[in-house]
């Protein structure tokens, strides 16, 4: 009797874990009522406190598994979308707690001529900032969003510039004879040259490549091949356990 109750309460803990098993999988790959109704909610929070002049309609999401976030098509109702006209934009939403990571009309209203000159002009002003401090470092990349009308277009890059997002900064290092800890030590000599400088930084990443004899040439792999990774926020620090070593 005692052995046919113990063999039920192992079956009936099996369909249990199944069961489990079998949600987690679909949820993973079609997120969850729950879930896409919070992100549902903040998109329309976000459209009404962020553009609120705009009439807007949010269509049918779709949860898009790569990514783990919920894609919409938001329509702008007007004069033209009675002529099927609406124009439409593309919007993300994602994270534990519901966030818009896409804001497909702030995408479509981007000053993308100015916003490459300033990117330009940014990334020559550090590589020369960190050229002094950071010896190894051979090219740096910066991203920085501007909307049309928010800047002249004339405007010159300045560390004071005013953006509403801050900076992206992406930074190439020579790797030769490098270690994890020299890696860690030169993200923080560029964490204080940002700091010193007063930029308006988000994130850096740092790719420590090895730029071997082969690289450059053909116009192949200018930069060799990446052996460690780091990365930081502003006000973070890097150890050289963060120091990621990458396998060929």
């Amino acid at each position: 009797m005692k052995k046919r109750k113990r063999k039920k309460g192992m079956y009936i803990a099996l369909l249990v874990l199944f069961a489990l098993l079998i949600g987690s999988l679909y949820n993973s790959l079609n997120g969850n009522p729950l879930s896409k109704w919070l992100a549902e909610r903040e998109l329309q929070h976000f459209l009404a406190e962020r553009y609120p002049e705009k009439r807007l309609r949010i269509e049918n999401g779709f949860y898009n598994f790569k990514f783990k976030n919920y894609e919409y098509r938001v329509k702008e109702i007007g004069a033209d979308a009675d002529k099927g006209e609406a124009t439409e934009y593309e919007f993300s939403v994602g994270g534990w707690i519901p966030k818009v990571k896409v804001d497909g009309i702030r995408s479509a209203n981007l000053d993308m001529p100015l916003m490459e000159r300033l990117s330009g002009e940014a990334a020559a002003e550090l590589r020369a900032a960190f050229a002094r401090q950071v010896p190894a470092v051979r090219e740096v990349t910066v991203q920085l969003e501007v909307v049309k009308g928010q800047l002249a277009e004339n405007a010159a890059w300045t560390s004071s510039l005013k953006l509403d997002e801050p900076l992206y900064i992406h930074v190439v290092t020579d790797a030769a004879g490098a270690s994890k800890q020299q890696v860690a030590e030169a993200a923080g000599e560029i964490a204080a040259v940002l700091d010193a400088g007063g930029y308006d930084y988000g994130h850096v990443t740092i790719n420590a490549n090895v730029m071997d004899d082969k690289a450059g040439k053909d116009g192949k792999d200018a930069y060799g091949y990446v052996k460690y990774v780091a990365r930081f926020d502003k006000g973070g620090k890097v150890s050289a356990e963060d120091v990621e070593e990458v396998t060929k």
